[in-house]
């Protein structure tokens, strides 16, 4: 008789941690960014519900993940939204992740012409 023997298991044991918390922020909400020292990767975690919501190669990532959640209609309870209101979020969206990702000395700052 052949011995039955169970597949091998790809990933980490169930309950090995090697993650650790990165950043806590309120423009991030109820969310909190772990990394994972084994996969090099960053973590968006839910502190509400004490989930991870995904995993993400670079921060970049995911804080657009967490601005659009934020910021874009999902539509999510019904709700319908025109083109304009569409593209105006999806604008705030930009505005909010080139504040965060965009060094200060290379962003474009509009001169006031108002006084002229």
């Amino acid at each position: 008789m052949e011995e039955k023997t169970e597949p091998k298991r790809k990933g980490r044991k169930k309950g090995s941690t090697t993650r650790y918390c990165l950043i806590q922020d309120e423009i991030l909400g109820k969310y909190e960014v772990h990394v994972d020292e084994a996969n090099h990767c960053f973590i968006l975690f839910d502190t509400e519900k004490q989930k991870t919501e995904g995993y993400y190669t670079t921060l970049g990532y995911l804080l657009k993940r967490v601005l659009k959640e934020m910021y874009v209609p999902q539509g999510k309870s019904g709700e319908v939204y025109t083109l304009k209101d569409y593209v105006n979020q999806m604008n705030k969206l930009g505005n909010a992740m080139a504040k965060l990702l965009v060094p200060a000395h290379m962003q474009i700052k509009t001169l006031d012409t108002s006084n002229e």
